[in-house]
């Protein structure tokens, strides 16, 4: 369910979409990060979905299962929220909204985007 929500935030799905700064594919990763980092090619949709969820698996354990700032670093990097610093305020938003989508998900409604983004996929 968290990846159906991430992807549903980041992308609302679409496998092609790109974002101003650069972020590409289902997953919103960066180009840099999923060749030299996640060692994927975030162009190819399965590629990248597998990648950000291998990024928000590394992010987990480095936050130590906290999910807030495991989703606030996937927003606006690791290194910004380890070091404590403000955040922008449009991860905390992003960190806020999936977790909602997860807790809808969780009492079962029908308008969690899960579903849909499963089936899309």
């Amino acid at each position: 369910m968290l990846l159906a929500a991430v992807v549903y935030v980041e992308s609302r799905g679409q496998a092609g979409a790109v974002k101003f700064a650069g972020a590409i594919g289902p997953m919103q990763l960066m180009p840099a990060t999923a060749w030299k980092v996640l060692h994927v090619n975030p162009w190819q949709t399965q590629q990248n979905i597998l990648g950000g969820a291998q990024f928000l698996q590394s992010l987990l354990k480095l936050f130590h299962g906290n999910l807030t700032m495991a989703l606030e670093a996937y927003n606006a990097g690791p290194t910004r929220v380890a070091s404590g610093e403000p955040l922008p305020p449009s991860a905390v938003t992003y960190a806020k909204t999936v977790e909602a989508f997860l807790r809808r998900a969780e009492v079962g409604t029908a308008a969690s985007p899960q579903k849909h983004i499963l089936h899309q996929l």
